[in-house]
């Protein structure tokens, strides 16, 4: 079979990826809070959501300035994958339909959505999903 035909395509994961890395751990540092200030049974109800709820505000800012990333291009030559020019290792992660969770070299974490990608959506799902490149164990996991 032959390769995917080469494809470039944008990744900045927009505000719903960031909303996503920014919600989470705000949501879980708030409930943490919540659920040690009831186990040590301080304050009344409404003193623990109050800290719980100061707590996921700072954490959600913090997250908020820390996933921001600068837009990266994912290159497909045909036979292989490099990110912002760096060759690697692309890993499928995530499939949601309109967005692709990747992994780039073990180590870089990003989003490729249907609406950044325009045109080139069907030819990076074609490469990323291709037969040709699956793992030689059939493990079913796209590798490039």
């Amino acid at each position: 079979m032959r390769p995917a035909p080469p494809v470039a395509v944008h990744c900045t994961a927009g505000l719903t990826w960031r909303g996503v890395q920014t919600a989470l751990p705000a949501l879980a540092s708030g409930v943490f809070i919540f659920w040690g200030l009831g186990w040590l049974e301080a304050g009344s109800m409404a003193v623990r959501m109050l800290a719980a709820l100061a707590v996921a505000l700072v954490i959600a800012a913090l997250a908020w300035q820390r996933c921001s990333v600068p837009a990266q291009v994912l290159d497909w030559d045909g036979q292989r994958w490099a990110l912002d020019g760096q060759p690697g290792v692309l890993q499928l992660m995530i499939d949601l339909g309109p967005a692709l969770l990747l992994r780039h070299g073990g180590s870089r974490w990003l989003v490729a959505t249907r609406r950044e990608a325009g045109a080139a959506w069907h030819g990076l799902r074609a490469a990323v999903l291709s037969p040709t490149m699956q793992s030689a164990t059939g493990d079913g996991v796209p590798r490039a």
